[in-house]
């Protein structure tokens, strides 16, 4: 994993993510990448995919107006006239995160670290800014 920081930015998988999501102009990317994550609720979801649907879940945080304070600018330039998100959607986004801190490759590998604790508070501080 190509991290250099617990944020929920900070490592390659969700910075190329973010780039991509530019060519999009629907949340279409956004579904499809925490939909991944849900249908591999049984199989331990990988890494990789469990920090691009992070990302999802903070796109979608910042769509409701609730950006983590180290938000990409380029999330912020694509959510430009953008709508709210729908309920199924923020809910899709509460769902993957539940499945990635619950069992997955990524918080095993985080639990092997020091930054643990710090990792976890930063899921949840993303669970906190996505309502039921």
């Amino acid at each position: 994993m190509g991290a250099w920081g617990y944020g929920n930015f900070e490592n390659d998988d969700a910075m190329e993510w973010v780039a991509d999501l530019e060519g999009y102009s629907d949340d279409g990317m956004i579904i499809d990448t925490l939909n991944s994550i849900i249908d591999q609720a049984d199989d331990y979801p990988e890494a990789p995919d469990c920090a691009i649907a992070v990302a999802a879940a903070e796109t979608v945080a910042a769509q409701l107006g609730e950006p983590h304070e180290d938000c990409p600018e380029e999330i912020n330039v694509w959510l430009e006239g953008r709508t709210a998100p729908s309920a199924s959607l923020i809910a899709k986004a509460r769902q993957a995160l539940e499945v990635i801190l619950s069992d997955s490759e990524l918080k095993d590998l985080w639990q092997e670290s020091e930054e643990f604790d710090v990792w976890q508070s930063s899921l949840e501080d993303l669970l906190s800014r996505l309502p039921y």
